[in-house]
């Protein structure tokens, strides 16, 4: 007959399992990160109420007050829905998910042995993912984690003003997710926080240095070939950030490195046909994301305290667009925070943000204080990246893919509970 504290023990190893596979598979299994969830859940409460008997929770208090009026908003919300079955069935399978996701990562991820494992599950998932867009972009056109319905290169088309007025511009990677902006957004996470790992004080480990920084180089590589502007304004912030804390450690080496790439985008010309066609070309992408927003603010407008209803804003999409589309297709407004307040309300949005604000700063702070090298560059720049993906999340659909909402609550459980913990390096 097993004793508790092995039944504890194995809940535990569950749990942490699942969020590492979690971690890894998330770039290219939503069947994984669903299944995988729902075991963390189930075990975790399963710990805390035979085992535990105890709910209490490791995490900031205003931070669970803030999730609390988060789920409390989405829910209130569904008084508005037009679309019931909808709304409940996003607060189940979506809000009360992440917001479960966020509170057991927080609550399990704050030892050292720990963090070394999140650390090479990241490793492992880059590796593998880079090598997925390597073989995409160069050599196939297609990635091989999705068989055998493969993603292919992403192809953008220019739109004039005539509707069979196209010509093709250039194949985007897309790795294995289905677009190069939500590509992007995943580069930018994993870009700073490995990117603050390479100057943390390692205990003389030279080779996790050095991978860690050709991990970097590779993707902020892919990160431009993405050409997503969305996912460069999010990267400019977290760099100002980041200068802002570091400047007299990296400056030198930060100005180093714009020169370099500066020379390479120069001398490489479908690197400089890209940056020319592409990132200083915005009129049509401000265009398009004007006419969303607009039709946006206008389905915010019918409820802005408490919502149109949680996993609505698609459908009334449909109805509000003034276009030839109207009533025959849906969109979502590339703007992650408009579409929110649309569906929940400026309270719900003002949770959200309050939320992420309190997680973020705590973070950030304590990981420049009192944390211990290896973890406060780890925190920070998980935080750096988080906040890029929030920065990018105002242009795009961040929040409302399942991998990259998989993505950013996981990688906030993170931040949450290493940046609370105690001095310790693995």
């Amino acid at each position: 007959m097993p004793n508790k504290k092995s039944i504890d023990s194995f809940l535990s190893n569950i749990i942490e399992i699942s969020i590492l596979m979690i971690l890894f598979c998330l770039p290219f299994s939503k069947t994984v990160v669903e299944i995988c969830s729902t075991v963390a859940i189930v075990a975790f409460f399963a710990k805390k109420i035979f085992i535990e008997r105890s709910i209490k929770l490791k995490v900031d208090r205003k931070v669970l007050i803030a999730l609390f009026l988060f789920v409390l908003f989405n829910a209130i919300s569904i008084s508005n829905s037009q679309y019931v079955h909808l709304s409940l069935r996003a607060l189940f399978s979506k809000t009360l998910q992440w917001v479960l996701l966020f509170i057991i990562v927080a609550d399990t991820i704050k030892t050292p042995e720990r963090l070394r494992r999140v650390f090479i599950t990241m490793v492992f998932s880059v590796i593998l993912i880079m090598t997925d867009a390597v073989y995409q972009m160069y050599f196939t056109g297609i990635d091989f984690l999705h068989y055998p319905n493969r993603y292919p290169a992403f192809h953008y088309y220019h739109r004039f003003h005539e509707p069979d007025n196209m010509f093709l511009v250039s194949a985007y990677p897309t790795a294995s997710f289905p677009f190069p902006g939500d590509f992007a957004a995943w580069l930018n996470v994993y870009f700073f926080t490995f990117l603050l790992v390479t100057i943390s004080k390692l205990r003389k480990k030279k080779n996790i240095r050095i991978l860690a920084v050709a991990l970097c180089i590779l993707l902020a590589f892919f990160l431009y070939l993405c050409a997503s502007q969305g996912a460069l304004v999010g990267s400019v912030f977290s760099v100002a950030l980041m200068l802002a804390v570091y400047r007299r450690k990296i400056i030198r080496p930060f100005v180093v490195a714009l020169v370099i790439i500066i020379a390479i985008i120069s001398l490489v010309p479908h690197l400089r046909v890209l940056f020319k066609e592409e990132m200083l070309d915005v009129g049509a992408s401000v265009s398009d994301r004007m006419n969303m927003w607009s039709t946006g603010w206008r389905i915010f407008k019918r409820h802005p305290l408490i919502g149109n209803g949680v996993n609505t804003f698609f459908q009334h999409f449909r109805e509000f667009r003034t276009d030839e589309f109207q009533y025959k297709r849906g969109s979502y407004a590339h703007n992650c925070f408009l579409q929110m307040a649309a569906d929940i309300g400026v309270f719900g949005l003002a949770a959200f943000l309050a939320f992420a604000f309190f997680v973020i700063t705590t973070s950030i702070k304590n990981s420049i204080k009192k944390l211990s090298m290896f973890r406060e560059s780890f925190v920070f720049g998980l935080s750096l990246g988080l906040l890029a993906f929030l920065a990018h999340s105002f242009f795009d659909t961040n929040l409302y893919s399942l991998n990259l909402s998989a993505l950013f609550w996981l990688g906030m459980g993170l931040v949450a509970g290493l940046g609370r913990g105690a001095n310790e390096t693995p």
